[in-house]
């Protein structure tokens, strides 16, 4: 090797460095097989500040394309309804936004409540949106389904409903309008069932599956079923799993899912829980009159279970928030309001972003933000005591696989 120590410290000190891998690097090439970069000197040959700040001439900067960042990092994050306004910026964003893999990622990514379905007994649903420009429904009174329909469950933009007047459900999407019949199930569920969808996408899981879980009760006999509709096999199953622990159930709002475990709010002031994985069921004790009347709902405050029971006097709503294995009460919030002569229920509905309490009282839907303590209407057309309420995530997923063709389509 032609090059001492000394050669190469003295190179180095005068600005340059030896590599020898030329084929990674630009540079000028010495007689024995060196590669010579100019280097920003560490020495005190150094003269001006700008010496140590300027940017070596081989560094090539790679300007990317705004509208690379956006779709790369930005889209998934959009709720739907936006994301079909995109599709309108460019053919590419048109390609990108309506391919499967889109829609798979923007279903993992995207899991804001985006609005609620509403429904009134012997009436079509509604939709309310909690932003109309970025979340409303092409359809939300769904008659793109073959009949009329109760409104049950849903579960990160897949809509469970059951037929009226028969004991058949369906899966649907009501943003793409996607929709699956399931064979009926075993059990008669009735029209007051108790059902609760399972739904967790995975990033790097593209065959999507969701789950129906049903606690099944019948009239003067006390025992709890679980039947379970799986989309992996498609066919329902009965659990070898029994629940006897009580002379009479009845189940409130439709249940709720959380982390593996399945919620129902039961009349008997108690919360009957069924682990999926295990297919073990316990009970959660409620708060006094909590499950009386059916105006408290289970939720998630700040990642925990919670179930929030309102109380409602003289304009002010009184929110005791009870979380805890034991449902013991962590907070209470004091809200005024003046429902005026509209007010005939106080109910709490959904927790949405960790700070966002939306309740109904009377024909309002409010939204009280806990950290600013304000109040905002969102809507007046809410339907009374006797609504259903369900909170729906507003993005693309598939109900079925997009690989399988269905009535001659690729969906």
């Amino acid at each position: 090797m032609a090059h001492s120590k000394n050669n190469i410290q003295e190179t180095m000190e005068d600005g340059f460095c030896l590599v020898e891998d030329p084929d990674d690097l630009e540079g000028d090439s010495d007689d024995d097989g060196f590669f010579v970069l100019p280097i920003l000197s560490c020495k005190s040959k150094a003269k001006s500040t700008e010496d140590y700040a300027e940017a070596p001439k081989y560094v090539h900067r790679k300007e990317v394309p705004l509208e690379d960042v956006l779709k790369d990092h930005a889209l998934h994050l959009l709720p739907a309804k936006a994301l079909f306004r995109f599709k309108t910026v460019s053919r590419r964003w048109d390609q990108w936004i309506s391919s499967p893999l889109f829609a798979h990622r923007q279903t993992t990514y995207f899991n804001n409540i985006s609005g609620l379905f509403c429904q009134v007994a012997n009436f079509n649903p509604s939709f309310i949106s909690f932003d109309q420009d970025a979340c409303g429904m092409p359809d939300p009174s769904l008659k793109f389904l073959p009949e009329p329909v109760y409104v049950r469950t849903s579960c990160k933009g897949l809509l469970c409903c059951q037929s009226v007047g028969e004991n058949v459900y369906y899966i649907c999407n009501p943003v793409t309008k996607e929709w699956k019949r399931l064979p009926k199930p075993n059990l008669y569920h009735g029209d007051e069932a108790a059902v609760v969808l399972v739904f967790e996408p995975h990033l790097l899981n593209f065959n999507e599956s969701y789950e129906l879980v049903c606690a099944v009760t019948f009239p003067h006999h006390p025992v709890v079923y679980f039947e379970i509709y799986s989309s992996r096999s498609s066919s329902w199953r009965v659990s070898d799993t029994v629940c006897c622990e009580f002379d009479s159930l009845e189940f409130h709002n439709g249940g709720y899912y959380m982390e593996g475990v399945v919620y129902w709010e039961a009349s008997s002031n108690i919360i009957l829980a069924f682990d999926l994985r295990n297919e073990q069921y316990g009970i959660l004790p409620l708060p006094a009159n909590g499950g009386q009347y059916g105006n408290g709902t289970l939720s998630v405050y700040h990642g925990e279970l919670c179930y929030i029971l309102p109380h409602y006097q003289d304009n002010v709503c009184t929110i005791y928030i009870h979380g805890n294995m034991d449902m013991s009460l962590k907070s209470v919030i004091n809200l005024t309001y003046d429902a005026g002569s509209k007010f005939d229920v106080c109910r709490a509905l959904v927790f949405i972003n960790n700070d966002i309490l939306i309740l109904a009282l009377g024909t309002d839907m409010i939204s009280y933000h806990v950290r600013e303590d304000k109040v905002e209407l969102i809507s007046t057309l809410g339907g009374g005591a006797w609504s259903t309420y369900v909170p729906y995530v507003n993005n693309l997923v598939s109900v079925r696989h997009p690989l399988i063709k269905d009535k001659g389509l690729i969906i």
